[in-house]
């Protein structure tokens, strides 16, 4: 989806509200589109909003139970905050659905 493009190329540039902006707008078209929640959980976890990232993966893994990044991702997310219990719940469901996981 082309404003989820726009967004992710906004964060590239470090330009963290617009691409907000424009994942907001993607989501509003298609509440459904796991990859602008994902990514907009990406610029959430850059800007150290780690709540909003984790509740933004949380719908991705709602919306697609067998998207591994989301549940590597919130467990970076939990393990940041110190909840290290579910961090490791995470790591383990992201290397169940995919044991070659690595980051990004």
């Amino acid at each position: 989806m082309a404003y989820t493009n726009r967004g992710n190329a906004y964060d590239n540039k470090g330009e963290s509200d617009k691409a907000i902006a424009d994942y907001n707008k993607a989501i509003q078209i298609n509440p459904e589109y796991d990859g602008a929640y994902f990514n907009r959980g990406l610029t959430y976890y850059h800007q150290g909003e780690l709540d909003k990232a984790i509740a933004d993966y949380s719908k991705v893994i709602e919306i697609n139970p067998e998207f591994a990044e989301a549940y590597y991702n919130r467990g970076n997310a939990y393990a940041d905050k110190g909840e290290h219990d579910k961090a490791i719940a995470d790591f383990n469901k992201a290397l169940e659905i995919n044991p070659n996981i690595v980051s990004s």
